[in-house]
């Protein structure tokens, strides 16, 4: 974890704030916190091996990183939230303070919106533990 920064009760708290993100969304298949260097710092999945969610975790980091510096280059703004939509399945990452993320894996058929909503609510509360 990035610089040590995140201690135990953090942890517990980023865990809650995880397990209230999936319950919110009933087609989410996980959701994943990543630290700057995109490594996993806690996730929730419904079920299965966590190993997915963490690479697809630590791909939109790399992806948000890169979009932030075009968007730094060309003058544009911050970016902050992206949606990835395959065939089968919708990835949403929202932009933290200090470099973080949170990544909302969800069902194709999920309402993207509703989602997007709780996601960026959920990343209000990230922020404030973050501070």
């Amino acid at each position: 974890m990035a610089g040590g920064r995140l201690g135990c009760g953090f942890l517990m708290a980023f865990r809650s704030l995880l397990g209230k993100l999936l319950a919110d969304v009933p087609q989410a298949l996980g959701a994943i916190f990543v630290d700057p260097e995109g490594e996993a710092v806690d996730w929730v999945a419904r079920a299965g091996d966590p190993y997915g969610l963490k690479i697809e975790g630590a791909y939109h980091s790399i992806f948000m990183r890169h979009l932030h510096s075009v968007a730094a280059t060309s003058g544009s703004g911050g970016i902050a939230s992206v949606v990835v939509a395959g065939s089968r399945l919708v990835t949403l990452t929202q932009a933290l303070p200090d470099g973080y993320h949170v990544v909302l894996v969800v069902a194709r058929e999920a309402s993207q919106a509703q989602a997007l909503n709780c996601l960026r609510s959920s990343a209000r509360a990230f922020a404030e533990q973050l501070a």
